[in-house]
């Protein structure tokens, strides 16, 4: 149970989130006008549902924008209200008419609401006299007695004396017995007793009543103090949860906030001692601590006198057309005044109390019971004294030390943003308020070391104290302050973990900007770091950072805030993009990264802590990267500035790592990435190592990452490895101990190549690792050795017995062939091995490995798609030459049939590489029937993009298009029906079957309905075209004779062809008596099902059979010859199965069908009536039977030849 100001107005269910503020007026009014009339007419008929919630997704657009519904509330609750006063409306209709009522209540909230509700003296006694007719228990009506509660809390604030609506003397006896007459006040003492204590919304509703009822003049005497001794001996132990109503909680903390101080005065000790002997701070319960801390507070509070303190600081004006250089309007510069203030009161013990208690619930484990006890903080600190005040900030800033979880930091940030909001501080306190901000700014800790979300709370809580800063003090007290806390400020919203951190800090600097202008460029810097920009992460590090960094003031700062903090920051995607952030900042001041920054972190490698290396190791390599690229004053190179010995110590860095075993275990791993990264960067850099022993260590760790099993590690060798060979192994006059370079590469390469054959245990990691490092490197180490590495590949690619599984090497096989085409160029060396290389790929498109994982060979299939098409392109550019007509045909009808096959995301991207290849600029040519191709898949509807599979290479953002008629290549009702038009062309047609086959005979439902649909739709069509039909019948055939006992597609087949012949798609063909369709599909399905013991592929195999019934003459006699061997089959099953399947077909095409008209019924009735499951020599008789009466041959069982 929460309160209701935090849900009512809340839905977790509510999906038009995008809508939020983009709403001008309720412009459904009239709809829900006269759903409301309607209410009486369907109050008692299924359709009140749906209007219910037709009404619910009406209002549901209004959450963020509930005030649009105000100007028509009236109307629509008077509509409400003279339904449920009609006394001759049914008990239901007024129930519908209250569920009605609570959505609206729900959209604009219940405090607003209610200030709409009549609230005459006739009222009253109707209300109470609706609730106490409810039933508490009752759950289908609690949204009527919730309504009903909080209309009554409106009603018995009416200015008479309650006693006035009795009518008898109090203590007159009821006439119909004994007991005495209770009085209105009774009644509604009793309603908020009774509701209290339910465990439903009705609670809180009630809570609200009493908050209004009992701070009656006439009501507080003779019930506040028994409201009060109920309450507290109802929760004697808190401890026991059954005992525990939080809805009598919230009433005592709704009275206490409502009832005045001397009303509440003579229960305040009571109160106190009760709920601190509750002990309810370190209660389990989040509700409880939280009532506990708003009761604990309003105690507190009522303790206090009211008053504006003449201590606290005043800002006066608040004008922020002073702030920016404008004229103060009139009145905007009057000071504040305040009443006379006695500092000299005293304050009493239990104030002391309090406070401690409000102090403890800071550190609490939920957000609410912190930000209610903040609030607590600031309320009582408001009306102490100075000196006591002063006390109570320093309590809140103590909580700012490092012992302390974040949970305290969090409540500290908020309590301190409370008192600055009121001015509590002290200038001389300002300082250390800042200070404990500019500390919670930086706390970063994983949160399962930390309580209250791993310091994002703290750090968001510190920029709302930030804010409320620059709100309560002026330029004079922050000046001294403001530098620091626009660099922390700007550190935070440009590097901050969390998005909401981020933009919390660039509002927080807006604000300090705004209203005292102490921070240094802050328009300039506030336009770029905005709310928006600082969103994204990417784009808060890498664009806005270098950006706010060009300002003086801001660079070194953010520096050290990445350096000292996000570099060595929990999180390894931080890490990463930290020390990217550190690259693009350096040339603002290389010397200082040259002189400071990289000693500092040349040291950080050798901390004990992983992520603290790991990050050291990464900025490293960027930063030099960085100092290569800068230029200093006087036009030469940054990285001179790079002290010997730093540069020493970062060439050695791989060998100590080693030397103290840290490539080893898990931490091991995330060294090696970091150390492949270093050196990529250091070699980009053009580290003056060449020639240097430490290139053959550097070497070795990225041949033992090539064969590392975690893909992130061999990624990242296969980065570093061609850079290292471009920078070090170039030269031939460079020695690397008695090998020239050339001659190490060439002992390279042979060593490469030759992991490409590798069969052993790590064999798979080893060529996955090696084929796309082979084809990563540069051209001029490819040149010298160009045909061992291709025909390394292309072994690579093919499948062996040994390697049968190992589909993610031949994938990334064929990436290294592509990988080396696209460096080599066609032209040249390469072209003579084109073909081979053309025929490897084609042939790796009909790779389907199935292991524990799937259909792992559709990881090849793609690879190799990408790289027919990247070829393709190459030759149109280069060589047109060597597109010939039947490469081009064979591969755009391998690329066909991907495009129709079961996978969504392979046949997603075949779709997309099949209109790339139809729009290729300059064009493919010899594509078949390329202008129908473009009329099928039209332009605008295909997008044109790069996607991701086809070009890594871009860094732009998808385009969304506005055409509605875009194909999404994910969904097949967008695919099939386009493909399916190739089986109009020759070319096309065997590989498009092959692929509907599996489509079609699949068991998704939703791909099956699509590729079915499109299918028959066009083969309707084609009713009037025989001979295509036929053609297409007889392309069905040949796949199914060519795939015999290929159980990727005789599984499927047997379900396509049951429902193809089911269809009535084919009937020309299947009605032609000249056909041979039927008698073919007889044929290859008895050689398929030919001493095959498959259990589903029989079971698959009844359902054609039943389905060739239909055909009639020779094909239904042999298929129910079929049929009548199953009826005596081994399996029971099979038996039932084949006895249920041939009466359904016999209900079917029993007219049509080989049967003598005469037995049909008679036939049937025996299949229906016989129990199939009995032994089969009971049966054989009755199967022989069915054979005569069929008119068919009986089955003859096969003697077995002796031996």
């Amino acid at each position: 149970m929460v309160g209701l100001d935090t849900d009512m107005n809340r839905d977790d269910e509510c999906d038009n989130v995008g809508l939020g503020c983009a709403l001008e007026h309720f412009s459904e009014v009239e709809d829900v006008m006269n759903m409301i009339d309607n209410v009486k007419n369907i109050y008692n008929t299924p359709t009140l549902e749906v209007e219910y919630d037709k009404l619910y997704a009406i209002l549901k657009q209004y959450y963020e924008q509930p005030h649009l519904l105000d100007p028509h509330l009236d109307k629509i609750l008077s509509k409400f209200l003279s339904l449920i006063k009609d006394k001759d409306s049914p008990f239901e209709l007024k129930h519908a008419t209250f569920n009605y009522m609570y959505q609206i209540i729900r959209v604009r909230g219940y405090k607003v609401v209610v200030r709409h509700l009549p609230h005459e003296v006739s009222d009253l006694l109707t209300v109470l006299t609706f609730l106490e007719a409810q039933d508490p228990k009752d759950k289908e009506t609690w949204r009527s007695r919730f309504v009903l509660l909080l209309w009554l809390s409106i009603v018995v604030i009416i200015p008479f004396h309650m006693s006035r609506l009795d009518g008898f003397a109090p203590g007159q006896p009821d006439s119909a017995g004994g007991s005495k007459k209770l009085t209105v006040m009774e009644r509604i003492f009793n309603i908020c007793k009774t509701y209290a204590l339910c465990k439903d919304t009705c609670a809180e509703a009630s809570a609200y009543l009493a908050s209004k009822f009992l701070i009656r003049s006439d009501v507080k005497e003779l019930y506040m103090g028994a409201f009060f001794d109920w309450a507290c001996e109802l929760h004697s132990n808190l401890q026991e949860e059954e005992t525990i109503h939080y809805g009598v909680l919230a009433a005592v903390a709704a009275v206490l906030k409502h009832g005045k101080r001397d009303d509440l005065l003579p229960f305040a000790s009571k109160l106190l001692e009760w709920v601190t002997n509750q002990n309810y701070q370190h209660h389990k319960a989040m509700l409880v601590r939280k009532y506990g801390v708003k009761i604990v507070q309003r105690i507190g509070l009522t303790f206090l006198r009211p008053r504006v303190a003449s201590w606290r600081y005043t800002r006066g004006s608040r004008s922020l057309a002073v702030t920016l250089g404008g004229v103060a309007a009139s009145g905007d510069m009057e000071p504040i005044s305040s009443p006379p203030d006695d500092d000299d009161q005293d304050i009493p013990q239990e104030v002391e109390d309090v406070v401690e208690l409000l102090l403890c619930s800071l550190r609490d484990d939920d957000t609410v019971v912190r930000w209610s006890a903040a609030k607590g903080v600031g309320r009582i600190g408001a009306r102490l004294p100075a000196i006591a005040a002063a006390d109570v900030c320093e309590s809140v800033l103590a909580l700012f030390t490092d012992n302390e979880r974040e949970t305290a930091w969090h409540g500290g940030c908020m309590a301190l943003a409370e008192l600055a909001r009121r001015g509590l501080l002290s200038p001389r306190q300002v300082g250390g308020g800042v200070e404990s901000v500019r500390r919670a700014l930086r706390r970063d800790e994983a949160r399962a070391a930390a309580g209250g979300g791993g310091g994002r709370a703290a750090r968001d809580a510190a920029c709302h104290a930030a804010w409320a800063f620059a709100r309560a003090y002026d330029a004079a007290a922050l000046e001294p302050h403001a530098l620091a806390l626009a660099n922390a400020l700007i550190s935070t919203a440009c590097f901050d973990r969390e998005i909401n951190c981020r933009r919390a800090a660039s509002a927080a600097y807006q604000e300090n900007v705004g209203r005292h202008g102490m921070f240094p460029h802050g328009i300039d810097v506030l336009t770029t770091a905005d709310f928006q920009s600082v969103g994204p992460r990417n784009n808060a590090y890498l664009v806005i950072a270098p950006q706010v960094a060009s300002y003086p003031e801001y660079t070194q700062p953010l520096i050290d805030h990445l350096v000292d903090l996000k570099v060595e920051h929990w999180d390894c995607a931080i890490r990463e993009i930290a020390a990217k952030a550190l690259n693009k900042l350096t040339d603002k001041i290389p010397e200082y990264v040259a002189t400071v920054v990289l000693p500092k972190l040349v040291t950080k490698t050798e901390s004990i802590d992983l992520n603290v290396r790991h990050g050291a190791i990464l900025a490293i390599g960027e930063a030099t990267l960085a100092l290569s690229q800068a230029k200093l004053a006087d036009g030469t190179k940054a990285d001179t500035l790079i002290a010997d010995e730093i540069s020493v110590k970062v060439r050695e860095l791989v060998p100590s790592l080693r030397s103290r075993q840290q490539f080893r275990g898990l931490g091991g791993e995330l060294m090696r990435q970091a150390c492949c990264h270093c050196i990529a960067s250091l070699a980009l850099a053009g580290a003056p190592y060449h020639g240097h022993p430490i290139i053959d260590d550097w070497l070795s760790l990225i041949e033992e990452c090539l064969s590392h099993e975690v893909q992130i590690i061999r990624e990242k060798a296969i980065y570093a490895l061609p850079l290292v060979f471009d920078q070090y192994l170039r030269d031939d006059n460079l020695k690397y101990g008695d090998l020239t370079a050339k001659e190490k590469r060439r002992e390279l390469m042979e060593k490469y190549c030759e992991q490409l054959s590798s069969s052993g245990v790590n064999g798979l990691v080893l060529r996955m690792g090696y084929a796309r490092a082979v084809g990563s490197l540069p051209k001029f180490v490819l040149n010298e050795h160009l045909a061992t590495v291709i025909q390394s590949l292309i072994e690579c690619t093919k499948v062996t017995e040994s390697t049968q599984k190992w589909a993610e090497a031949r994938r990334d096989a064929v990436i290294g062939l592509t990988e080396v085409c696209q460096t080599m160029g066609i032209v040249g060396p390469v072209e003579k091995y084109v073909g081979e290389i053309v025929c490897a790929l084609l042939d790796c498109l009909s790779e389907y490995t199935i292991d524990m994982r799937g259909d792992i060979g559709a990881w090849v299939r793609e690879a190799s798609m990408t790289g027919l098409l990247s070829i393709c392109r190459q030759c149109a550019v280069e060589a047109p030459q060597l597109n010939s007509p039947q490469v081009i045909k064979d591969i755009m009808c391998g690329v066909a049939q991907q495009a129709v096959e079961k996978i969504d995301r392979t046949r997603a991207h075949a779709g997309r590489i099949f209109t790339s290849l139809i729009y290729n600029d300059p064009p493919i040519s010899n594509i078949p029937h390329h202008d129908a191709l473009k009329r099928i898949f039209p332009s605008e509807e295909v997008e044109l993009k790069q996607s991701k599979e086809i070009d890594e290479d871009t860094d732009q953002p998808p385009l969304t298009s506005e055409n509605s008629n875009v194909v999404l290549w994910l969904f097949p009702g967008h695919t099939m029906p386009r493909f399916v038009q190739l089986l109009n062309y020759p070319e096309y047609r065997y590989n498009v079957i092959k692929g509907l086959v599996v489509s079609g005979g699949e068991l998704t439902e939703s791909l099956v309905k699509h590729t079915t649909q499109s299918l028959y739709a066009y083969l309707n069509t084609l009713h009037c075209d025989k001979e295509m039909l036929k053609s297409i019948c007889d392309t069905i055939i040949k796949v199914f004779a060519d795939n015999l006992h290929v159980k990727r597609i005789t599984g499927p087949i047997f379900n396509f062809l049951d429902r193809l012949l089911s269809s009535g798609s084919i009937s020309p063909i299947l009605e032609d008596e000249k056909s041979t369709f039927a008698m073919d599909i007889l044929k290859y399905l008895q050689l398929e099902l030919r001493g095959g013991k498959n259990i589903y592929k029989l079971l698959d195999s009844i359902n054609v059979l039943c389905q060739l019934i239909q055909v009639g003459g020779v094909v239904c006699s042999k298929s129910l010859g079929q049929l009548v061997i199953y009826l005596c089959y081994a399996d029971r099953y099979v038996r039932r199965c084949a006895a249920a399947r041939l009466y359904e077909a016999l209900t079917l095409y029993g007219d049509v069908c080989s049967v003598p008209q005469d037995n049909i019924d008679q036939v049937m009735t025996v299949l229906a009536e016989t129990d199939w499951e009995k032994e089969v020599s009971e049966l054989r008789p009755i199967r022989n039977d069915l054979c005569d009466l069929m008119d068919i041959r009986r089955p003859v069982m096969k003697q077995k030849t002796p031996s």
